[in-house]
């Protein structure tokens, strides 16, 4: 790992401390790049957004058009998906928002909690997958994320288990390094290790963020396999290779993309059932397992 990961200095924990750290952590991983895995729209993207956030991202980040328009939701997600949460959670306090980045909030009715759109929407996905499958998060003890966008999914994830889980985020480098940012700045940065050489084996009880470059040289045999919306818009070659791995070991999936992708037909060859996500998001479904 880079040699600052366990850097005790002053803004351990915090995220201004942290962002001043950003440009190493990126340096340290900006090499590990694989691109027969990435379409070209987001090597686009990542360029940009690399642009932007050097060398120390700005505290609203996650406003960055690369992140705000391709990955926070929008309000009208919030009245279908919000009763659904509330109800399967029982509990509000995993609703409420972590400020870093200043993600938009709306407030949680009947409470003093802001949430975000984001946020009920990942925890739908988790919360719809344990009810299509019968499993529950916190049953899987190793989980795999290919496209973890800012860590949003695994942060919640992560709270939900409520133990130790060994996680794997697999992303482009620009986003590994993002990810290394705010999973340090919510989970702590003690939870968080970003790798950037191999062979790499994932610590327990860690979220381990892997740049897509060291796909091949990732040792880890997971329960849950996880990727919404990414893995489908990623090239052939990663899709195949996923596969060939066999979803990294798990006998679990959550997937989610368009219905009619040419992708979905393969995941339901290996076992997965479509559930439709809801008439608020028509044509979208998950795939599970």
């Amino acid at each position: 790992m880079p040699s600052d990961q366990n850097d005790t200095a002053a803004g351990w924990g915090s995220l201004a401390g942290l962002a001043t750290r950003f440009a190493r952590q990126f340096d340290a991983v900006r090499h590990c790049v694989d691109p027969r895995y990435v379409r070209a729209d987001w090597a686009e993207r990542n360029a940009q957004l690399a642009r932007d956030l050097l060398p120390v991202p700005p505290h609203d980040f996650l406003c960055h058009p690369a992140i705000r328009f391709q990955m926070l939701m929008g309000e009208r997600i919030v009245p279908y998906e919000l009763p659904f949460v509330r109800e399967r959670l029982g509990d509000d306090a995993l609703l409420a928002e972590d400020r870093v980045g200043e993600p938009p909030t709306v407030p949680v009715p009947g409470t003093h909690i802001q949430t975000s759109p984001n946020t009920v929407h990942q925890l739908h996905h988790l919360l719809r997958y344990e009810e299509a499958t019968g499993r529950r998060v916190r049953d899987a003890s190793t989980v795999v994320e290919w496209g973890g966008g800012f860590g949003s999914l695994m942060r919640l994830l992560v709270r939900l288990h409520g133990g130790d889980p060994t996680c794997v985020v697999i992303d482009t480098p620009v986003f590994a390094a993002l990810q290394w940012l705010y999973l340090s700045a919510t989970l702590g940065e003690d939870r968080v290790v970003l790798h950037h050489r191999g062979p790499v084996r994932p610590e327990a009880g860690r979220v381990n963020v892997v740049p897509i470059g060291l796909v091949g040289d990732l040792d880890v045999d997971a329960d849950l396999f996880i990727s919404n919306w990414a893995l489908n818009e990623s090239m052939p070659a990663a899709q195949r290779d996923v596969v060939a791995r066999g979803w990294f070991g798990a006998e679990s999936l959550l997937l989610a993309m368009h219905a009619g992708d040419p992708f979905a037909a393969v995941v339901l060859d290996h076992g997965a059932r479509a559930v439709l996500l809801g008439d608020f998001m028509p044509g979208q479904q998950y795939l599970v397992r």
